[in-house]
C-alpha cells in the first residue's frame, strides 16, 4: 500500500505538500496541486480515514452536498454553514453532486466514509430527492432539510416563510402605488416557486383586487438568462407592468439588465423586486431591492438540530418544520411610479 510519503517522492514534493493537497489548503499552487494528485492517482493512493478522524476529533463531520456552488444561494448558504460550524466548533465537509451521475452512490459512501460523517445538511433540490435521502436513512446519517416541498418523517427541516416574504413583497409595491406588477417565477417544480407565486396572488386577493393578467406571469428557472428572456416578453407588452418581482435575485438582475437596454429608467419607469439578496443583489446597479433569506438564522438551528438528534434516526408522524424569520431589505430599485 502506498504511502504519503511515496506520493511526495513521485510528485517531487514534501509530504507536508501532499498533506496540504489532500486537506484541500488553497495555498497550494495550482501546478504543484496537478503533480500531487497525478501521483495519487498513479500510486492509488486514498488518504488514511483513520489518521483523519483524528485530526479531526471525536466529533465527526456534517456533511453539505452542493449542486452549483457558484449560485447565489447555495453560495450563500455554504458561507452560513461554515460560520455556525465554526461557532460550534464542529467540521463542515463539503461534497460536490452532480445530478444524474451513474456512480453518485459509491462517491457519496467514499464522501461519508472518509469525511466520518454522521449529519447532514440538504439543500433545495436535494432535499426532495427520494433515492438520495433513503440512501441516507439506510446508513443512519442525520439530515436536517433545508425548504423542502413536502416533510419527511425522519428529517427535521428548516425554512422560511416564502408565501409570506412574497405577499408581504406585493404590499409594499402596493404601498408604493404600483397595481401593474409582473412574476417571473422560478423553476415549476421547486415548492419556492410555488409558495412564491401563491403568496404573489395572495396579496391581490387579500387587498380586493383583480389579480394580474395571464401575462403578467413568466416562469424563469433560477438562472441569469431565463430571468433576461422572461423580462423581454414583459417589457414589450404593449400595456407594460410598472414593477416586476422576481423569484430571486439573478432574474431580477436580469430584469434590469433589459430594462436599461430598453432604455427605461429604475425605478423611475420600472420597479424590480428580486428574492435571497445573494451577492448580485448589492452589486448590481441600481441595488437590488430584495428578501434577505435569513442564512445565518437558518445554518444555526439546523446544526442545534443535528447536536440534539443524537446517534439514531427516530421516525416520527410529525417531524418539526422551524420557521425563521426573513427581512424585505429596501434598496435603489424601487421606489414612488411617475
Amino acid at each position: 500500500m502506498s504511502t504519503i510519503y511515496d506520493v511526495a517522492k513521485l510528485a517531487g514534493v514534501s509530504a507536508k505538500t501532499v498533506s496540504r493537497v489532500v486537506n484541500d489548503d488553497n495555498a497550494v499552487k495550482v501546478s504543484t496541486r496537478e503533480k500531487v494528485q497525478a501521483a495519487m492517482s498513479q500510486l492509488d493512493y486514498r488518504p488514511n480515514a483513520q489518521a483523519r478522524s483524528l485530526r479531526l476529533g471525536s466529533q465527526a463531520s456534517i456533511g453539505f452536498l452542493l449542486e452549483d456552488p457558484t449560485s447565489g444561494y447555495q453560495g450563500r448558504f455554504h458561507h452560513a454553514m461554515l460560520s455556525a460550524c465554526m461557532e460550534s466548533r464542529r467540521y463542515l465537509a463539503v461534497e460536490l453532486y452532480e445530478a444524474g451521475m451513474p456512480d453518485w452512490q459509491a462517491n457519496l459512501d467514499r464522501f461519508i466514509s472518509d469525511a466520518q460523517i454522521k449529519d447532514m445538511i440538504l439543500l433545495p433540490t436535494l432535499c426532495d430527492f427520494g433515492p438520495l435521502k433513503s440512501f441516507l436513512k439506510d446508513r443512519n446519517i442525520n439530515c436536517v432539510l433545508i425548504s423542502p416541498s413536502t416533510p419527511d418523517s425522519h428529517y427535521a427541516s428548516v425554512a422560511m416563510d416564502d408565501r409570506l416574504a412574497a405577499r408581504e413583497v406585493v404590499e409594499y409595491l402596493f404601498s408604493l402605488g404600483h397595481c401593474k406588477i409582473a412574476h417571473i417565477a422560478g423553476h415549476p417544480d421547486h415548492a419556492a416557486s410555488i409558495l412564491r407565486r401563491n403568496g404573489f396572488y395572495e396579496a391581490f386577493d387579500a387587498a380586493g383586487l383583480p389579480r394580474p393578467p395571464v401575462s403578467y406571469m413568466e416562469h424563469g428557472y433560477f438562472s441569469f438568462k431565463s430571468g433576461f428572456e422572461a423580462a423581454e416578453r414583459l417589457l414589450a407588452l404593449p400595456d407594460r407592468p410598472t414593477a416586476i418581482f422576481a423569484c430571486n435575485d439573478e432574474m431580477a438582475a436580469a430584469a434590469c439588465s433589459v430594462a436599461h437596454k430598453s432604455g427605461l429608467r429604475i425605478p423611475e419607469d420600472i420597479a424590480v423586486i428580486g428574492f435571497d439578496d445573494a451577492p448580485i443583489s448589492s452589486a448590481v446597479w441600481p441595488a437590488l431591492t430584495t428578501v434577505r433569506q435569513p442564512y445565518l438564522e437558518m445554518a444555526r438551528r439546523s446544526v442545534q438540530i443535528l447536536a440534539a438528534a443524537g446517534d439514531t434516526l427516530t421516525a416520527s408522524d410529525r417531524q418539526i418544520r422551524h420557521i425563521i424569520s426573513h427581512q424585505l431589505v429596501v434598496r435603489e430599485t424601487t421606489t414612488l411610479p411617475l
